[in-house]
């Protein structure tokens, strides 16, 4: 569905970083990293996820890439691993004790289509050590909510 802007809404790709655990200060990640995240929680926290508030079940920080989400999902990925490459040790460390991947969100105008990922780019997602998901979306605008944890 064309919006009055000339942004097709039925189609968006996302990238994040996502670090989740039983408990841990979202604060310790940002300084270990030197990133801020786009969002974090403390598990135990009373969130509003939707529209049934509840305590969070782990802790969470997540760092989304800040491409408009119309660009392709590879652009998105490219920029998260310029941002994230040179911590790729640290983001090791982490992943020892958290739950650590790299998360990509995805919708195509007709619910087929895909996106394609090149060789160097399949090797920088492999150099980070940790797992690659890619969630699939049916076609149209969704309110993502990876803050879920």
């Amino acid at each position: 569905m064309m919006e009055k802007d000339g942004k097709d809404d039925s189609r968006w790709s996302t990238a994040s970083l996502v670090i989740s655990g039983d408990s841990f200060e979202p604060d310790e990640i940002s300084r270990e990293l030197g990133l801020n995240p786009t969002t974090c929680g403390r598990k135990g926290e009373i969130r509003n996820a939707s529209r049934v508030t509840k305590p969070r079940r782990n802790s969470i920080w997540i760092l989304k890439c800040a491409l408009d989400d119309h660009f392709p999902l590879q652009d998105h990925l490219r920029r998260l691993l310029d941002q994230l490459e040179s911590k790729r040790e640290t983001i090791g460390e982490i992943s020892k004790r958290y739950k650590t991947e790299l998360w990509c969100g995805y919708s195509s105008e007709s619910g087929q289509g895909g996106c394609t990922f090149d060789a160097a780019l399949i090797a920088r997602v492999a150099s980070m050590g940790v797992p690659l998901i890619l969630d699939l979306y049916p076609p149209g605008p969704v309110d993502l909510n990876l803050d879920q944890q």
